[in-house]
């Protein structure tokens, strides 16, 4: 039935959507000619590639959508993939572990801070750093340079902070500086991120001779120490050369299903940022059609796209996407491999550069693989557990009852898999919480919620027998057939379900380490959501002790402030400018604080 409709699709440029069974879009693929592209994804199955022929083997149903152009096409096929995330299409993700410096650019008073997480579109990021502590350093010597704000919560009209005084601050907060007066330093700082460091070094030295001939020494003195701060920050972050380059240079490394991406922007002729991503084949493509979907990946909605990006491979479809690029730009677009020269020599740079992270990443989950299979055949596993979860429970006498689950995915923590648990009934026995948190958390991904998908390959609870045998009748009820075990703290004895005697590992078995690692996360994860919990309780309980602080005052009182430790803090003077506060209710507020 589907090779009788492939003769009606036409010999046009555009996207093809293959569905399974239920509807699903489980592949989307673009052509220059749509019926020739997806017939040869309709030949005999032992012609095909095998990851193909799995892909054709759910295939139930297909769509298509005509364009005008190869472009057109191009920039669907791009928004369908983000859109569905099918299944057979090439996985991407991008490497979170390396902190960015981000200048928060979407705010009226922007300020730089330490961060890792997913770029938001709005501010501006620099790095990835994988020098966390120089980088702590540089942040430090930019706040002399570029004297932004700190503060987390920008309240206007408070009385400035210490930063203010020690000449670290601009204080917006003060109103002492305008908004294009603050922005003119913002800039600065954003210039001087993107490489250009000699005309505001120039700039410092031209302000410090002035200062000095003007008999300003404490000024000139400040002048010449910001210019050494320039120095260092520069020499700490970046490698400068001859040509002032703008460009980007794009290298893929890698074996077998694993690829990775590794992007320099060089502006100014200075490495000013570096990105890292992964990619997963999901067929069997090669590095043309990898390096093709990553330059549609990243580009996509870029704002800044230089006119020439340096290749380790030319992309499938290449006028197609230098067209394509143009249209994004505004401007032509070159993408090349150079032969010869300098950019030769910064393209094998970037080359050499991401073979080492490949390889540094593999060994290390080769050794990954190597402890899980150690494990499996320690706990004797059937598999090798690629997935391990771990629970806790944390309670202060029995108040604000929380568990914690934490995963383990080869070996290494997988943050975003985290799940905690408050429990519906406070209480004072572990067993009971940690049964209600693994049924809560099975009866979830029954339900189907992918946040609970997939299930574990082994459970670990932290404790002892008891604990281990009350979680394995809850499991058993559930007909869950998942291995279970409990490490207990005081001589790491391994339990499991039953009478057994517990196991008993060397401290230096690199087995028994993981399992200690992964204990120890939960455990912590599971404190420090009791603390969060506990602290939420005293917040509401000590405001609403005070007489005349109903919940708009207190919620005014905390948006002010910003914290209860600050109220209690505060003067009496400082709670009064509190816009409608009474002199008996800010008393009030003192006096049972100071009281206290």
């Amino acid at each position: 039935m589907l090779k009788e409709r492939l003769r009606n699709v036409p010999l046009k440029p555009g996207v093809y959507i293959y569905k399974d069974s239920e509807g699903r879009v489980i592949y989307v693929g673009k052509a220059k000619a749509l019926r020739n592209r997806m017939r040869s994804y309709f030949q005999s199955p032992e012609k095909m590639h095998p990851k193909v022929r799995a892909l054709m083997a759910r295939v139930a149903d297909f769509d298509y959508i005509v364009t005008t152009t190869e472009v057109e096409a191009l920039i669907l096929e791009n928004n369908l993939i983000k859109s569905y995330k099918p299944r057979y299409n090439i996985d991407l993700r991008d490497d979170k572990t390396y902190p960015y410096l981000k200048v928060t650019t979407g705010e009226d008073y922007p300020r730089l801070v330490l961060v890792r997480e997913g770029k938001d579109g709005v501010s501006r990021y620099f790095g990835p750093y994988t020098d966390v502590t120089s980088l702590r350093e540089t942040i430090k010597l930019l706040n002399l340079v570029f004297p932004l704000r700190t503060c987390k919560t920008l309240r206007m009209g408070k009385r400035p902070c210490l930063n203010r005084d020690i000449g670290r601050c601009l204080a917006p907060c003060s109103g002492e500086i305008k908004k294009d007066e603050y922005r003119q330093v913002v800039d600065g700082l954003l210039d001087f991120m993107e490489g250009n460091s000699r005309e505001l070094l120039q700039q410092k030295e031209e302000e410090m001779k002035e200062a000095a001939a003007r008999l300003e020494f404490e000024k000139a003195a400040h002048l010449r120490d910001q210019i050494e701060s320039i120095k260092k920050v520069g020499e700490k972050q970046k490698i400068t050369f001859e040509n002032p380059y703008n460009l980007d240079v794009i290298a893929l490394s890698g074996r077998e299903r694993e690829h990775l991406v590794l992007l320099f922007k060089i502006r100014a002729g200075t490495i000013v940022a570096q990105d890292t991503f992964w990619l997963n084949r999901a067929i069997d493509e090669d590095e043309a059609q990898l390096m093709e979907f990553f330059l549609k990946y990243y580009y996509a909605d870029c704002s800044d796209i230089p006119a020439e990006i340096l290749l380790s491979h030319l992309p499938e479809g290449l006028e197609v996407l230098q067209s394509w690029l143009q249209a994004e730009n505004g401007r032509k677009v070159r993408l090349r491999v150079p032969q010869r020269g300098d950019k030769k020599s910064l393209l094998d740079m970037v080359v050499n550069n991401a073979a080492l992270l490949w390889q540094e990443k593999h060994e290390k989950e080769q050794k990954n693989q190597a402890i899980l299979k150690q494990l499996s055949q320690v706990l004797n596993l059937e598999v090798i557990p690629q997935r391990i979860e771990c629970y806790d429970i944390s309670h202060l006498g029995g108040e604000e009852t929380v568990a914690s689950m934490v995963v383990f995915t080869r070996g290494i923590a997988d943050r975003k898999a985290y799940r905690r648990f408050k429990m519906k009934i406070d209480q004072n026995d572990d067993f009971a919480s940690l049964s209600e948190a693994l049924q809560r958390r099975f009866k979830r991904a029954r339900e189907g919620d992918s946040s609970f998908l997939p299930e574990p390959d082994l459970i670990l609870i932290d404790g002892g027998a008891g604990q281990v045998n009350a979680v394995y009748r809850v499991l058993q009820e559930m007909q869950v057939d998942i291995p279970l075990f409990s490490l207990a703290k005081k001589n790491e004895e391994i339990y499991a379900p039953g009478p057994a005697a517990p196991l008993r590992l060397s401290r230096r078995d690199e087995a028994l380490q993981l399992l200690q690692r992964l204990r120890d996360e939960a455990h912590r994860f599971a404190i420090e959501y009791n603390r969060q919990r506990r602290a939420g309780k005293v917040r509401a309980s000590s405001l609403d002790e005070i007489e005349g602080i109903g919940p708009a005052r207190k919620k005014k009182l905390l948006s002010h402030f910003g914290s209860v430790k600050a109220i209690q803090q505060a003067s009496l003077e400082e709670l009064l400018q509190l816009p409608g506060m009474t002199r008996t209710t800010a008393e009030n507020v003192y006096r049972h604080y100071h009281k206290r």
